[in-house]
């Protein structure tokens, strides 16, 4: 019998008004700046990524990276276009029917939490999560960046448990990354894909939200 539901956030629950680095890049070329990034750039970035989605710098130290690989020598001109990228970063949409799953599964019981990996403070997604409309219906919330360690680690997971005080056995991920229910099953939760990618592996599939609560699994 399944009594909790761990969700992951970005593209499951909200995502940004625009991607994020392709909004960067474009808000560069468009100010005449260089914004074609080498395999090398590119590789180097995904580190500074990694970094700053363990907490290890800030979202702020990511982008000052990427301002400088695209040339952006200034430091005030980097300030001013980081201020721009973050004030972008906070432009959130819920994803429809976020808000009635969420009510629902409550209603019936469950306890419900978000397992999110980003290099965004965690001040600013519990504000997305009332953006979505969704906060007053969770009860754990497990970040990356205080976690320091990213999905598919087992801690993230591990950490949503212990909080949640439930057993694997007991409690379900619903998420939309490959590799993430893949480092969920490893953990031994069960599985639910929604709006997924299309290789992503899991006991069970909804092509959307809403159709989350039609899951057997689901219906106690």
């Amino acid at each position: 019998m399944i009594k909790g539901i761990f969700f992951d956030a970005s593209g499951v629950v909200y995502k940004h008004e625009q991607p994020m680095l392709p909004y960067a890049v474009k808000l560069l070329k468009d100010l005449g700046y260089p914004a074609d990034l080498s395999a090398e750039d590119e590789a180097r970035l995904g580190k500074f990524r990694d970094l700053a989605h363990d907490g290890i710098i800030t979202a702020s130290d990511y982008w000052d990276e990427f301002l400088k690989m695209c040339v952006v020598a200034d430091p005030a001109k980097r300030r001013e276009l980081q201020g721009r990228i973050l004030e972008q970063a906070n432009k959130i949409l819920g994803l429809p029917g976020a808000r009635e799953t969420m009510r629902a599964l409550k209603k019936r019981g469950f306890v419900l939490g978000i397992v999110s990996g980003s290099m965004y403070p965690a001040e600013w997604k519990k504000a997305w999560l009332e953006v979505a409309g969704v906060a007053e219906f969770i009860d754990v919330l497990v970040y990356s960046t205080e976690l320091g360690s990213q999905k598919p680690h087992p801690s993230m997971y591990w950490a949503a448990l212990n909080k949640a005080r439930l057993t694997p056995r007991l409690a379900a991920y619903v998420g939309k990354g490959t590799t993430e229910l893949a480092g969920a099953r490893r953990v031994g939760l069960v599985t639910v894909a929604v709006l997924y990618e299309p290789d992503a592996k899991a006991d069970y599939y909804a092509k959307n939200l809403p159709e989350v609560l039609d899951l057997p699994i689901f219906q106690q």
